[in-house]
This record gives structure tokens, sequence and C-alpha cells, in this order.
């Protein structure tokens, strides 16, 4: 299997008034995959919008990254951190957070987040990638908010800040766990990646000495 479900292409408009300018991911046919539209204002969101970021000035990751509820029914409120990912190069970790310190949608730094003076061990998912490839190197959700549309919330998320920063499109490889097999073949939001065949399994991100008491559908995928 290869190839994204559909395109995801970008309608661009500046906010009157303001600095920076809005971009919606649009997961459609009518324009070529990763294809930039320049749209009049006033902004609006066109007939397929899965995302839609709030960025700044070019180059800088989106301050404000908001998920059409289509995407991920029932997703719990998200908010997010952008910071390097730890003793790497060029990897980024995405974290995300379902707390109300802040609004749905909020991309923070390390430092903003710090001022709130939450844990980490709050975080309700977290996407690693190489912003040199795109390549995605992990992605998690917490056992007890699995099910529950986190996973697609980070990956368009991510593919926001990729967008604003102006890094390479996500993308991945040919491993992955069980459950990231399931939910990338059940994906039909237009997420911009080419899908190798797996061909190589990791093993579960929770381990067994963690999965005491998380139900079962929340640590193996369903039955065929």
């Amino acid at each position: 299997m290869s190839g994204a479900p559909w395109p995801l292409w970008f309608a661009r408009h500046q906010v009157p008034g303001e600095p920076g300018y809005v971009v919606v991911g649009v997961a459609s046919d009518d324009f070529a995959d990763g294809m930039v539209v320049e749209l009049p204002p006033p902004a609006r969101r066109p007939t397929g919008w899965v995302a839609e970021g709030h960025v700044a000035a070019a180059g800088q990751v989106p301050h404000r990254v908001l998920i059409a509820d289509a995407l991920a029914p029932g997703a719990p409120l998200l908010w997010y951190v952008v910071l390097p990912a730890p003793d790497t190069v060029a990897e980024v970790d995405l974290v995300a957070f379902s707390t109300a310190d802040r609004a749905e949608g909020d991309v923070l730094g390390a430092a903003a987040f710090r001022a709130l003076g939450l844990e980490w061990s709050n975080q309700v998912g977290a996407m690693r990638w190489d912003t040199r490839t795109g390549l995605v190197r992990q992605v998690y959700v917490a056992p007890a908010v699995r099910r529950r549309g986190v996973a697609s919330k980070l990956a368009v998320a991510a593919a926001c800040v990729t967008y604003g920063r102006g890094w390479p499109p996500l993308q991945v490889d040919n491993m992955r766990t069980d459950l990231g097999e399931a939910w990338i073949t059940g994906r039909r939001d237009g997420w911009r990646v080419q899908i190798p065949e797996r061909t190589l399994s990791a093993p579960p991100m929770t381990p067994p000495e963690e999965a005491a008491g998380v139900p079962e559908r929340n640590l193996l995928p369903d039955p065929e």
C-alpha cells in the first residue's frame, strides 16, 4: 500500500489588520497534493477542511491549530507543545495535553509550557518526527484515551507544524506496532504521507507491566 487516501492541499489567506496568515488543510482532489492556494479575504474553510493553522510569520510554528470535528468525532480537547526531541540532532516532538490550562488548539514552546507548572507526565499523546526527512519516528497515545481520535488530531496538527516551518511532509516507514498499523490502515483523513507496507513489527508502546487495569480494546486492535 502506498500513497495517501486523497490529496491534502492548503488554502492560505491573510487576516486583515493582523500579522501572519491562516492556512487551512483541505482533504479533497480539487487541487494537487501539497499545493498552496492563495485565497482572498474573508477567511473561510473550504469544503473538506481538516485543520486550520494560525501562523504569525513564514517559517514559524503555528500558534494555534484547530482540527475539524468531522476528523475525530468525540475527541477530547487538545493543546500542544513543540520542542526538540532529547538526544537527537533534527527530531522534534509534538506533545498533546488535555487540560483546562490552555484553549483548544493552542501551540506552545517549551518555555511557555514550563510557566504553566504542569508535569510532562500529564501528556495524553505525542508524535516525534525527523525534520530533515519528515519520517515519523514515534506516535504515542496514553492508554486511557486511546480510541478517541487523539492520534488523528496529533497527526494533522503535526502536518500543520511541518507546513508552517517549511519542513518536508510527514511520512512513515515499514515498521509499526499492531495498534499503529490498525490506525494507519483505517485513516481516511487525507494525512499527507506515503505509506509503505509494514514489514517490521515494533513492540507495543505500553509494556505489560503498565497495562494493568487498561481495557483490552485500548491495547489491542479489533479482531478482523
